[in-house]
């Protein structure tokens, strides 16, 4: 997962001159000290994102620049993935955040994203991923992933979430990331507007209705099933009962 501690050795390829990490094995969490930091908080923009949020740039750390309230920078800070307090936001070009500074390096660390998070619900739920009740796009609704669920909560369609919109860098879509589950689930307002629908009617026909969707066929198709009865007497005994029980 991103930002769990890991060691590992580095190996440099003949070809090429590339450098990659090998056996990498997961630590148990706290095993690498916390990097020292200066107690100030500081507030600033994203000016640079991560190359993993932006796979054409060539800089692999993400950059932060801090300005005054006349808007003159203070300084621009270079931040990775463990230098975010929630490892899977995905913080892009322009967003808000506050966070602190390296005691040994102007490196941002602790950083805590101030971007605006929005309200809706589930609309539908299709395995490993659904869609909210919200449009970034007019007639698309925002994507999601359930990898981006946070808790390892189970979303089902109609729960209240919380979440910020993401952009693809590359495709320029829009997805819903951090997401947090705030409420229990809620029917849907089409299906609600349907079930009172339904319910005026019965009222107005002084009861519920039974709808046919499919004519009955019997074994040998024809429309109906044969009588089991052997003579017209017992046919009529029964139609007998059937009006009674029909009338009551």
């Amino acid at each position: 997962d991103l930002g769990q501690e890991v060691e590992y050795s580095i190996y440099s390829r003949e070809k090429g001159g590339k450098v990659s990490a090998e056996g990498v094995k997961p630590l148990a969490k706290g095993s690498i000290p916390k990097t020292p930091c200066k107690e100030d908080v500081l507030y600033g923009k994203v000016v640079r994102p991560l190359r993993s949020v932006n796979p054409d740039q060539a800089d692999y750390c993400g950059l932060i620049q801090s300005k005054s309230e006349e808007g003159k920078v203070l300084g621009e800070y270079q931040f990775g993935i463990a230098s975010l307090l929630n490892k899977k936001e995905l913080l892009q070009e322009g967003d808000p955040v506050n966070f602190q500074v390296s005691a040994y390096e102007p490196f941002a660390l602790n950083i805590k994203s101030n971007k605006q998070k929005l309200r809706s619900h589930v609309e539908a739920v299709k395995g490993g991923f659904g869609f909210l009740a919200y449009e970034q796009d007019e007639g698309k609704k925002l994507f999601f992933h359930m990898s981006e669920v946070e808790g390892g909560e189970v979303l089902q369609v109609g729960d209240e979430v919380e979440f910020v919109v993401v952009t693809n860098q590359r495709t320029k879509k829009h997805s819903a990331c951090c997401v947090r589950k705030l409420g229990m689930s809620k029917r849907p307002e089409r299906l609600i507007s349907k079930l009172k629908t339904m319910s005026i009617e019965e009222v107005a026909r002084g009861g519920p209705r039974i709808i046919v969707v499919r004519q009955p066929r019997g074994p040998d198709g024809s429309k109906g099933f044969k009588w089991r009865c052997k003579s017209e007497q017992e046919q009529e005994i029964v139609m007998d009962l059937m009006e009674q029980l029909t009338a009551q």
